[in-house]
């Protein structure tokens, strides 16, 4: 039976203490509904351990790139954490940057830098450089396995990642471990990456 240790009002209360884009935030909340009602469905006549999975990964994924979004982009929302390491940490994402061209209402054209769209393998090597999830190299080891096991969405499995069959893949403890990581995901930003929100 796939548990989650954390209700989805708590996950959407941690999620808004962090989060920099509010369209990822809508999204992740959208994915969390359906992670949860998937979770609450799963049994041996309806078995989600797969689609549980992607959806939780794609969660951890999408809290991970509007973080660097925040750091790149954030003045007075770059993490007190972190302070110390700002010019090395914008420097870096600025050197993942992409230059492109706009064309306005007017027809004037202008140019923008904006941050590369990251495949996880490479945000995830990011983040070990810059150690945004603390020193422990079994973070980021844990967080490449987590990139090989969504990458299994695709069937043909090109790459041999995991078990042959997919019934295999997905297996409970497997899954449970992916629920537990996204929870953590939330916890550690909620913790060490606090948003400093205006009080009313």
């Amino acid at each position: 039976m796939i548990e989650i240790s954390k209700t989805k009002e708590q996950l959407k209360q941690e999620l808004g203490s962090f989060i920099w884009d509010f369209k990822i935030s809508d999204n992740i909340e959208y994915n969390l509904d359906a992670l949860f009602n998937l979770i609450e469905d799963n049994n041996q006549d309806r078995d989600y351990k797969k689609p549980i999975s992607l959806m939780a990964v794609s969660v951890i994924e999408a809290i991970m790139i509007d973080f660097l979004y925040r750091l790149y982009q954030g003045t007075n929302h770059f993490p007190q954490k972190l302070r110390d390491q700002e010019g090395v940490i914008k420097s870096k994402l600025t050197q993942e940057t992409k230059k492109s061209k706009y064309v306005d209402s007017e027809n004037r054209e202008y140019w923008v830098y904006r941050l590369k769209n990251f495949d996880f393998i490479a945000m995830i090597k990011i983040y070990q450089d810059l150690k945004l999830l603390g020193d422990y190299k079994q973070n980021y080891e844990f967080l490449m396995n987590l990139a090989h096991f969504r990458n299994r969405i695709h069937i043909k499995n090109y790459f041999n990642n995991f078990e042959k069959d997919e019934s295999n893949t997905f297996s409970e403890s497997r899954v449970q471990k992916t629920i537990k990581a996204m929870v953590w995901f939330f916890g550690y930003f909620q913790t060490y990456y606090p948003r400093p929100w205006p009080t009313a």
